[in-house]
């Protein structure tokens, strides 16, 4: 009979009723599920920019390293380096192409002359990719713009 009445009392039953915790993992989950989904995405979009911002430098290397072999064709550059990176949509190559004295003074575009600072045979000839190619982001984050403007630069020497 005395535990009956124990049972009874209303502080046991608000005390075991507070106790119990079926379905409060289910409530934390509902609660944490949007702030882990929303941070994923955050690092997949993340890895998604860097993985572009390496195939800009690289599309810009190629163009560079084409630019050595055929230093004025700089259609050619362009085309190597949009041949790189076909996953980036939107590159946009600029090649030139030159010669300059050996320790990068004296700067001639296009080679139209040999620098005259460097003597007869103390210059080299150089190309240089540079691209650029914009990158939107999956979501708008707060403080981080949608869209960012990746770029790379490639310069590369050579001596004939």
């Amino acid at each position: 009979m005395m535990k009956i009445k124990k049972l009874l009392k209303p502080s046991h039953f608000v005390a075991c009723s507070l106790r119990n915790e079926a379905g409060v993992s289910l409530i934390e989950t509902a609660l944490l599920l949007p702030v882990l989904l929303l941070m994923m995405v955050g690092a997949v979009d993340f890895g998604r920019a860097y993985y572009a911002a390496i195939e800009v430098q690289s599309a810009a290397e190629a163009g560079a390293l084409y630019g050595v072999q055929y230093p004025s064709d700089t259609a050619g550059m362009i085309s190597a380096a949009k041949a790189d990176a076909t996953n980036v949509t939107g590159l946009t190559p600029l090649a030139y192409f030159g010669c300059e004295c050996f320790d990068g003074t004296s700067t001639v575009s296009s080679c139209t002359k040999t620098p005259t600072t460097c003597g007869t045979n103390n210059f080299i000839n150089y190309a240089e990719v540079d691209t650029t190619a914009t990158y939107t982001t999956l979501l708008k984050y707060p403080g981080i713009p949608s869209t960012i403007t990746l770029t790379g630069k490639a310069r590369m020497r050579s001596a004939e």
